[in-house]
């Protein structure tokens, strides 16, 4: 699992945009990095937005937060292979809610999480699972544009609006916006970074991990 700071996005999203580096600074100020909440047994208060997607009843007594790069080979085997048994044994149970936000590592990162903003609310998470599962052959290749452009009009995105979708500035902005506030606020610094009941656990860590923390949590 490897570290990345979202500013380095952030400077790459910018310049290709061509906004000016002193209006890029004056509504940025993204700090640089240390975790603000790094001390054994630590909680963090996260609050939950209209904007956020998530997986599971609003009542559960038990809210996960995912922060998550869709490029990222960590995220892909969470999502693969340990997150259908929590959905199966937490999720579909009512007894655990899954927030998802976006960590984009990378610029194609970005964009497919820009493609995620694109499709309807009900079919939000099947694109965010099919990008995880496809991410071999469009994260890492030569041409990620077109690769995605592909899964795009396998999802009834035809090239106009997948276009328009990727040219939104308030879309990509948003997903950049709620990064940083991760990075900022509740010190995420790598791909994934969970947050369960504010409890943060780092990386793609084995089921029975996460379980021990639910049956921890439990009412």
């Amino acid at each position: 699992m490897r570290k990345y700071w979202i500013v380095a996005l952030i400077v790459v999203v910018i310049a290709v945009a061509g906004v000016g580096f002193y209006e890029y600074q004056d509504r940025q100020k993204l700090a640089a990095a240390s975790d603000p909440n790094s001390a054994p047994g630590a909680t963090v208060q996260i609050p939950l937005y209209d904007d956020d997607h998530a997986l599971g009843s609003k009542d559960a007594p038990i809210t996960m937060i995912e922060y998550a790069s869709l490029t990222c080979p960590h995220c892909a085997h969470f999502h693969n292979d340990i997150l259908p048994q929590i959905k199966a044994n937490y999720i579909d149970t009512g007894k655990v809610r899954l927030v998802f936000r976006s960590y984009p590592l990378d610029q194609p990162a970005l964009k497919a999480a820009e493609l995620t903003e694109c499709v309807s609310p009900v079919t939000y998470f099947p694109m965010v699972s099919l990008l995880f599962k496809e991410q071999g052959d469009w994260a890492h290749g030569d041409k990620p544009l077109d690769a995605l452009a592909k899964i795009a009009a396998g999802a009834g995105i035809d090239q106009t609006k997948f276009q328009a979708c990727l040219d939104d500035k308030t879309i990509s902005e948003r997903i950049i916006s709620r990064a940083q506030e991760g990075q900022d606020k509740f010190g995420v610094e790598s791909t994934p970074t969970f947050f369960v009941n504010g409890r943060k656990i780092q990386g793609a860590v084995p089921y029975e991990d996460f379980e021990k923390v639910f049956k921890e949590l439990q009412p």
